[in-house]
């Protein structure tokens, strides 16, 4: 009997042990795999950051590209216009504003109506609108669909 006692004071203890290395390891197994999950999607995760980070450094250098090409042509637009004090105004007969003699000028020398006003600063109809303005009242109505032609009624004359 003693040495059943033996044995068994021998054999249940290390049956516990046993027993808690067995849940230990299956504890450790558990927590292994949710941090390899844990793992993956941060990896994932980190993928798509670094993804979505060069898609908005290519952005921002196509940006950067587009503003250095606006300015150059910015600055090449700017040599090549010719400025307002390059030009004298045209002898006018009539109190109006200096730009209207260069806007007389300009056009005197054949320059598009839309060089006009992006030189004087102002919208192209009211260059348009000064141009037909000088030729009714100097009796030239022009050609084709510019004409101008003024109409009034009977009794307002």
């Amino acid at each position: 009997m003693a040495q059943t006692t033996l044995i068994l004071s021998l054999v249940v203890p290390a049956l516990v042990l046993l027993a808690v290395a067995v849940l230990k390891i299956v504890a450790l197994k558990k927590e292994n795999a949710l941090l390899a999950q844990q793992l993956t999607e941060t990896s994932i995760s980190l993928e798509k950051t670094r993804q979505s980070l060069e898609k908005l450094q290519q952005r921002h250098e196509e940006m950067v590209s587009f503003r250095s090409d606006l300015h150059q042509a910015e600055q090449s637009v700017r040599q090549t216009l010719p400025k307002v004090s390059d030009f004298q105004p045209a002898e006018r007969k009539w109190a109006a504003p200096e730009r209207y003699g260069y806007i007389h000028t300009l056009a005197s020398r054949g320059m598009p109506v839309e060089d006009i006003a992006a030189i004087l600063t102002v919208s192209p109809h009211e260059v348009s609108q000064v141009l037909n303005l000088a030729r009714i009242r100097q009796g030239g109505e022009g050609a084709g669909e510019e004409r101008a032609e003024l109409r009034f009624p009977a009794g307002n004359r």
